[in-house]
């Protein structure tokens, strides 16, 4: 498998990029860019994501033919859903009330909405029990190449992981924590082609100079993963209960730049959305 080492200096949260493998030159492809201007049918309807539950949400991008939805039409197992809504000042609000607050990203912009650059929406990706999956839609067998995306943390998780406010412990120097988002690349047949890891929040000494929490939108290289189908996202982390992680496992994207076949017409299709199936009851 094909991976990517990502190696983090300790300034201004800047990171140097090295990968053992050429990637393809943009200008063999067109380029397109998901920034989610979509119908308001396909935003979060609040900062809580009331409509995410039994409504038969999903979401489409017509420029990169991207899609996504959510497992057993609840957010809570695991899902992706795109957002208008900026970071959140969670500090005096009780911790057992900040998952109302779930569809806030940790970032505004110089126009007060939450996505990198100047853009007003950006997506929210969701997993603890089930991997939320993003995937081309224009045909169950379609192919493409994702050059890059960005990622920050939503204000949840960034509390959550920055405070002893919350369930569990602050993620910090002194024990050594972590929290990382893991992209996995799937080919047509839904085979693995590669992974990329990249940390939301970083300490660990057996890094490469951590550089603490992710506070701003960073870019995250995907095209080490080819052609692929569906885009699986995983979480893991050092804060850990009875149950599971206890560091929110949310990320939010922006940006999701796709290399397109010249000349190739794009057809995203809600009938192609892959979303995992919750496995049946004994």
């Amino acid at each position: 498998m094909r991976k990517i080492l990502i190696l983090f200096t300790a300034f201004v949260m800047s990171f140097s990029l090295i990968s053992c493998e050429k990637t393809t030159p943009m200008y063999e492809f067109d380029v397109a860019h998901a920034v989610f201007n979509v119908p308001e049918s396909m935003l979060a309807a609040d900062v809580a994501g009331s409509n995410l539950y039994g409504n038969g949400y999903y979401w489409l991008d017509e420029a990169t033919g991207l899609g996504g939805g959510i497992i057993g039409d609840q957010f809570y197992n695991a899902g992706s859903a795109i957002t208008p809504f900026p970071a959140q000042d969670l500090s005096k609000i009780p911790s057992t009330e900040w998952w109302k607050y779930q569809m806030a990203v940790n970032f505004t912009n110089e126009n007060g909405f939450p996505a990198f650059g100047s853009s007003r929406n950006c997506l929210i990706a969701t997993g603890f029990s089930y991997n939320p999956t993003i995937n081309f839609t224009d045909t169950p067998e379609t192919e493409r190449i994702i050059d890059h995306l960005y990622v920050t943390p939503t204000s949840y998780t960034y509390y959550q992981m920055s405070t002893d406010l919350g369930e569990g412990v602050p993620i910090s120097a002194e024990n050594q924590g972590y929290f990382l988002v893991k992209f996995i690349g799937l080919d047509k047949n839904n085979q693995k082609t590669g992974e990329v890891i990249f940390p939301l929040a970083e300490f660990r000494m057996n890094a490469q100079l951590p550089f603490g929490y992710l506070k701003e939108w960073a870019y995250v290289p995907l095209a080490s993963l080819g052609k692929i189908h569906t885009l699986k996202i995983e979480f893991s982390g050092s804060d850990v209960g009875q149950y599971g992680l206890n560091t929110p496992a949310y990320v939010a994207i922006s940006d999701i730049v796709v290399l397109l076949d010249k000349g190739e017409t794009v057809t995203a299709n809600k009938d192609n959305i892959y979303v995992e199936e919750l496995p049946s009851l004994p």
